[in-house]
């Protein structure tokens, strides 16, 4: 972080009656390691919280084809690429029994996905862009497995906490944000950033194993029952905004 951000986030941050709520431990340390806040001032919170009930447990369908499900803005930092390049790998032995799904509308970002790249790495069969979509619930129910292989600097990601909602296993990077929504190995699969090949090797590992990829969606469920129910998010920040005024 830049010395004159670190300068001025500690002027605005100079009060007694003023907290930061965190959404992964990332962030929270940068502040704390450069002074800007003191301890007594952070809370952590896992996301903005999500409707347990709306988005409920759903054993995946019995398709013969299994989904893959990747859910972003096409901006090239949420791993787009990646996810296709690592479908391109695995395409010879699974071009008849999977398909790879990139939901997301374009971008103005500089550095978003250009529409004839994704056309171009689209067939239409095997890897599918679907655009924006207002029916991303429906899509998680009729998924397998949901990938987000993002090296962008996300706060944590909502479309990887409905993924653990309906009960999915993810496969996502190890990096800010987005592995406050895995325990690797017990609900999916934390990869390096940038890194097709792990991607490519663990997505093999639950397109193989049906029983595996229930059991992970099942402890899915529970990680999104423990951190992410939005009422338990809601009644923090209550008790938060209470002390504040107390």
């Amino acid at each position: 972080m830049p010395k004159i951000l670190i300068r001025i986030f500690r002027y605005l941050h100079n009060y007694n009656n003023l907290v930061v709520i965190f959404q992964n431990n990332e962030d929270r340390n940068l502040f704390l390691k450069n002074r800007i806040i003191k301890e007594k001032q952070l809370y952590m919170i896992k996301g903005s919280g999500i409707d347990l009930n709306l988005f409920s447990y759903t054993p995946e369908s019995d398709d013969t084809k299994i989904k893959i499900l990747f859910t972003a803005r096409m901006i090239e930092e949420k791993g787009g690429f990646i996810f296709t390049d690592a479908a391109l790998k695995l395409k010879d032995r699974y071009k008849d029994k999977v398909e790879f799904l990139l939901c997301g509308g374009l971008h103005d970002n500089p550095k978003a996905i250009k529409e004839h790249d994704l056309r171009a790495l689209c067939d239409g069969d095997y890897i599918q862009w679907l655009g924006f979509r207002s029916d991303v619930l429906d899509l998680l129910k009729q998924s397998h497995i949901v990938a987000l292989p993002s090296y962008y600097r996300e706060g944590l990601p909502k479309s990887l906490i409905e993924a653990t909602a309906i009960g999915r296993p993810i496969v996502t990077t190890n990096s800010i944000g987005c592995k406050e929504t895995v325990e690797d190995g017990w609900n999916g699969y934390l990869i390096p950033i940038k890194d097709s090949d792990t991607l490519a090797e663990k997505l093999t590992l639950l397109i193989e194993n049906k029983e595996l990829r229930k059991e992970m969606g099942k402890n899915s469920r529970l990680l999104a029952e423990r951190d992410f129910s939005i009422e338990n998010v809601i009644e923090r920040h209550l008790n938060i905004y209470s002390h504040l005024i107390n």
